[in-house]
């Protein structure tokens, strides 16, 4: 294509960009062989506050850039944060031909798409799941059942005899301590016994309360 028919694609792709993403999509064409790189082509001007002829760039600025820098490379999908706070997401294609050289620019304001996106995450933040803090609280309670327990025999696991062990048991069955979930395994860890003898206490204690024997605590 020679300057004209590039330039003529160029605005209709351009045109097209900007219909499809609506008015927060601002699409232009610079051209970098020009001091300044002046705008050819806009749509949806207001996101930058341009028109056709203007040498601004996105930031605001007027002058020239380095194009051994800028003109030789395409930038895709930048941030840009400008001087009144909004965030643009920011594109450039550099177009090169024999009589040619322009800049295809895509600039989509999306700081309301970005505040909306953090109030959503806001909104759906938790402090924590259910089950989850359901299972933590109730180990939590046991635990303190045990330690109350434990300080009620007066010794420490290490040293504690059977009786000792099934005195523990006991005030944590009539507690109704092991309908919390996994009891058992947790009153088995801190009393250095395996979870078979915690189920093994506990159905002494069931045959000696169906006979009348057992002993209040």
């Amino acid at each position: 294509m020679n300057r004209e028919e590039m330039l003529n694609f160029l605005k209709n792709e351009a045109r097209g960009i900007a219909m499809m993403f609506g008015p927060n999509c601002e699409t232009l064409v610079h051209d970098m062989t020009r001091p300044g790189h002046p705008v050819l082509v806009i749509f949806n001007g207001t996101v930058t506050g341009r028109d056709i002829g203007s040498t601004a760039d996105i930031f605001g600025d007027i002058g020239d850039y380095d194009e051994s820098v800028y003109a030789k490379k395409d930038y895709v999908n930048q941030l840009v944060l400008s001087r009144d706070g909004r965030m643009i997401k920011s594109t450039t294609f550099n177009v090169v031909g024999e009589d040619y050289h322009f800049a295809l620019g895509i600039n989509m304001d999306v700081t309301n798409m970005v505040r909306a996106t953090q109030m959503l995450s806001e909104i759906t933040a938790t402090s924590g799941e259910l089950q989850q803090t359901l299972l933590q609280d109730a180990r939590s309670q046991l635990e303190e059942l045990l330690r109350e327990c434990i300080s009620a025999v007066g010794k420490e696991p290490e040293t504690m005899k059977k009786t000792d062990r099934m005195r523990i048991i006991r005030m944590l069955y009539k507690r109704r301590a092991f309908t919390y979930q996994k009891a058992v395994a947790i009153v088995a860890e801190r009393l250095n016994v395996s979870r078979y003898t915690v189920y093994k206490y506990m159905h002494e204690l069931e045959e000696a309360e169906a006979a009348g024997s057992v002993v209040q605590d």
